[in-house]
């Protein structure tokens, strides 16, 4: 009996102790519950905040290419607190340092980069965002996808670069002069007309190769009195075409063939003589050569060119069986003659002021056993649109005419030179 009262009690003891350990066990468990939620709490309040920052100026460091600030590592090592830095850039801060530790490779940037460069939209971008709007602006707005039966045409127009520049000028000038029967002084009457056309195509695709042409053509006529053999003469006759092709070695220098073909429009006579001097493809002289050309940038619509070509052949056809003509140029009874040797051209265009030009030409070539040069002087005075004067000179030197050509005071040297005013048309 006295076992069982023992055994009874200690089972009620036990279950005592057990029923106070559950009832402790319920209050822990209880606490840990209230504890996450406390966190949990936490949390989603700072990742509130943190959602707020996101668009606080400070986050740009975050977003941007990865890039090292030193006022990130600035804030963790200094040692005194004076409160200035503010919560959202404390965040910040924490996730650079993180950055700059575990993975320092991936920056590559540095602050003071933003600071130097000056960053420019260039034509490319400008280009696509103009082509974005004109995009925009021809495409329809559309509410249904399911509406759409058929693609969209937009008209897009794709144009090839035009590496050709084509100029033009024409130009006719007059002048007149009149004296009566008694003028006191005495004179010839006489009027001269010019008439001038420049036709040029040039091509340059802006990295190697430049192909220049040009065709020059110059008619003008005089009237005098005096001459009993004529009723007028041609004292301005030139018909000339130039052609040069380039490919580039370096930033000026140019390797190039330079081929030319002048001759003149009109029979050629002097004053009271009814002998003709020259004629239509009499001379007609070809040159072709090859060498190196000096062509150097210039601005304001400025050009010079110098070709030094070591390698040049001279074709002379006299196309009359004018006797005298065969003569002049020490031809007789030869309709070509061919010569080799070198030559020289210089070609250069100077705009002096706004309505002044300058225009320069030269050339020298030699067989060596002769020599021919010509050195071409323009001046030119814009008035207006369709108003211009021109002063003009040409100094030539041939020793290889006959001896008839040549002169006590300047030997083989010959000179001519006008001044005109009149109409002039660019196109």
């Amino acid at each position: 009996m006295e076992n069982k009262k023992i055994i009874v009690s200690f089972i009620l003891f036990v279950a005592c102790i057990f029923t106070s350990m559950a009832q402790n066990n319920h209050d822990v468990y209880s606490k840990y519950i209230d504890s996450l939620k406390v966190l949990q709490a936490k949390q989603d309040k700072e990742l509130t905040k943190s959602s707020k920052n996101i668009i606080k100026p400070a986050s740009y460091k975050l977003i941007g290419p990865a890039t090292y600030y030193n006022e990130a590592t600035h804030s963790i090592l200094r040692f005194d607190d004076d409160g200035k830095e503010s919560y959202e850039d404390s965040l910040v801060y924490s996730r650079l340092i993180e950055l700059y530790t575990k993975n320092p490779s991936a920056v590559h940037f540095y602050k003071e980069q933003y600071t130097d460069e000056k960053l420019l939209m260039s034509e490319k971008n400008r280009a696509q965002d103009e082509l974005t709007d004109v995009l925009t602006n021809q495409v329809p707005d559309i509410d249904d996808v399911a509406g759409i039966s058929a693609d969209i045409d937009i008209a897009l127009q794709v144009k090839r670069p035009n590496f050709w520049k084509r100029t033009g000028s024409f130009a006719l000038q007059f002048t007149q002069n009149y004296f009566s029967e008694n003028w006191y002084k005495g004179g010839n009457n006489n009027g001269t007309m010019l008439g001038t056309l420049l036709l040029q195509a040039n091509y340059d695709d802006t990295k190697r190769i430049t192909w220049e042409n040009r065709l020059e053509m110059r008619l003008g006529f005089i009237t005098t009195t005096s001459d009993s053999c004529h009723t007028f003469l041609t004292n301005n006759d030139k018909l000339d075409l130039q052609s040069k092709l380039g490919v580039k070695t370096t930033k000026s220098w140019y390797y190039t063939v330079s081929a030319e073909a002048k001759t003149q429009f009109m029979p050629g006579y002097k004053s009271n003589n009814i002998n003709k001097f020259s004629d239509f493809l009499a001379p007609l002289d070809i040159y072709v050569s090859t060498g190196m050309d000096y062509k150097p940038s210039l601005k304001n619509g400025n050009s010079l060119s110098i070709a030094l070509l070591p390698l040049s052949f001279k074709w002379r056809y006299i196309g009359s069986n004018d006797n005298n003509i065969h003569k002049v140029y020490n031809m007789n009874n030869i309709k070509t003659t061919e010569d080799y040797g070198s030559r020289i051209e210089f070609n250069c265009k100077f705009n002096i002021c706004k309505n002044l030009a300058w225009k320069c030409r030269s050339y020298y070539f030699t067989s060596y056993k002769y020599a021919e040069a010509e050195l071409e002087n323009s001046f030119s005075f814009r008035f207006s649109k369709y108003i211009s004067s021109e002063a003009y000179t040409l100094w030539r030197f041939d020793d290889n005419r006959g001896r008839d050509n040549y002169d006590r005071n300047i030997g083989y040297f010959q000179f001519k030179e006008y001044l005109t005013l009149g109409l002039k048309y660019d196109f």
